[in-house]
């Protein structure tokens, strides 16, 4: 479904929209159109996906460990 909007764009943008149109044959409307699709798709690819992290019970919390837990001395 179409819907009828007025919006402001730079003149010589406007221009160069309208040679493309005329190179390819088509409307002023479909250049508009499939840049504004184009644009929104890849805003949507480049958005933060949600990244989820499992954690799992180790029935005994490890929050108390120190660096020498881990690494012996030399």
């Amino acid at each position: 479904m179409l819907v009828r909007t007025t919006l402001r764009i730079k003149e010589n943008l406007k221009k160069e929209a309208e040679r493309k149109a005329l190179r390819d044959n088509i409307t002023l409307q479909d250049i508009f159109n499939s840049a504004l699709e184009h644009y929104l798709e890849t805003e949507a690819k480049s958005e933060a996906k949600n990244i989820v992290f499992k954690t799992h019970n180790l029935g005994v919390p490890l929050d108390n460990l120190k660096r020498a837990d881990y690494y012996p001395k030399p």
